[in-house]
């Protein structure tokens, strides 16, 4: 299950990616988020704006008894021309993929 907490951000990270023909590639990265762990009744992912452009952070949580605990962290991190993911700003991430660390290809990948 994928709970959205900036609704704003995330329409506009949608509208982004279908301007450039990602659309595919982010609703790919998300719909993995939304089924990681497999049942949403006891695992869920909340996702935040992040301050990299036209990307997210995101927080797996798992049910207990005592309620929601927080799990994994990390990012969905877009990167493209003018964001290389090669440690660089405006991301400062870095992807062994190569279309992603040169930035020649609009893409979203998924950080811990």
């Amino acid at each position: 299950m994928l709970i959205i907490e900036n609704q704003e951000h995330f329409d506009k990270v949608r509208e982004f990616a279908r301007s450039v023909g990602g659309d595919a590639e982010l609703q790919k990265r998300l719909h993995f988020l939304a089924g990681f762990g497999g049942d949403p009744a006891k695992v869920r992912c909340r996702l935040y704006s992040d301050f990299a452009p036209h990307s997210f952070f995101w927080r797996i949580e798992y049910s207990s008894l005592e309620g929601w605990k927080p799990g994994l962290v990390g990012g969905l991190i877009y990167s493209g021309p003018g964001a290389p993911s090669n440690g660089s700003a405006p991301s400062f991430s870095v992807s062994l993929n190569p279309d992603a660390a040169t930035g020649q290809k609009h893409t979203w990948s998924i950080h811990t």
